[in-house]
């Protein structure tokens, strides 16, 4: 429930961030469009139906030239994303071990805690935790006693493949553990590619409007393009 919440921030920050942009793009496209015409009404110019369909055209084409920068040029950011998790009491055995094996893609984000459960923490239990790569080689390694209480690990998977961590028993008695493995995978994504959706739907009214004005299909129709 708590890595929900957590996407659940990240989601409404993203689009926090994201509105405001929109209404910045929008405001300066409607600035444009009045500055440029300002300017033909300061010098005096006449502006017919062509040449108004001429200028909404090449203000359609720059909208969605910006849209298609944002969607597919624009920088990149990234966040974790929880893709597997595990959360269990297990009971492990006396001399014995218990194993969790789990797939991991390389950059991948391997975090864990293992603690004792109820009254084993009175019982001096001592067991050794490990996390084990898919080559077997161990990349992180300590021992969990009465005296520690649990043991965390937060890694890099440098390799893909199957992981495992691995418990091994020190005594001769069951211990109940609280075991609790995450991975996590960074995912990137476009800021601002919203907007640039945005500016593309909208660029096509647009250019369908100034298509209209400048009479491109009749001149088509009539062979002078």
């Amino acid at each position: 429930m708590g890595a929900v919440f957590l996407m659940d921030v990240s989601s409404s920050l993203y689009w926090y961030g994201i509105i405001p942009l929109i209404i910045i793009g929008a405001v300066i496209l409607g600035v444009i469009f009045l500055v440029i015409i300002g300017l033909l009404v300061s010098r005096r110019v006449s502006v017919d139906l062509k040449v108004g369909g001429a200028i909404t055209l090449t203000l359609a084409s720059i909208i969605l030239l910006s849209g298609f920068w944002c969607m597919f040029l624009s920088p990149t950011a990234s966040y974790s994303h929880m893709k597997d998790s595990f959360y269990r009491q297990v009971s492990v055995t006396g001399s014995g071990e218990w194993i969790y094996s789990f797939d991991v893609e390389r950059k991948n984000i391997l975090s864990g805690s293992i603690n004792f459960a109820g009254s084993s923490l009175n019982v001096g239990g001592i067991v050794n935790v490990s996390v084990i790569d898919p080559d077997g080689e161990v990349v992180w390694f300590e021992k969990l006693s009465s005296k520690s209480a649990y043991v965390y690990f937060n890694l890099k998977a440098l390799k893909s493949g199957v992981y495992q961590v691995r418990i091994s028993n020190l005594i001769g008695e069951d211990v109940p553990l609280i075991v609790q493995v995450k991975v996590y995978e960074k995912v990137a994504y476009r800021p601002l590619e919203p907007l640039g959706q945005w500016l593309s739907l909208i660029s096509l009214p647009i250019f369908g409007l100034g298509i209209w004005a400048s009479d491109v299909i009749s001149a088509l129709r009539r062979g002078r393009i």
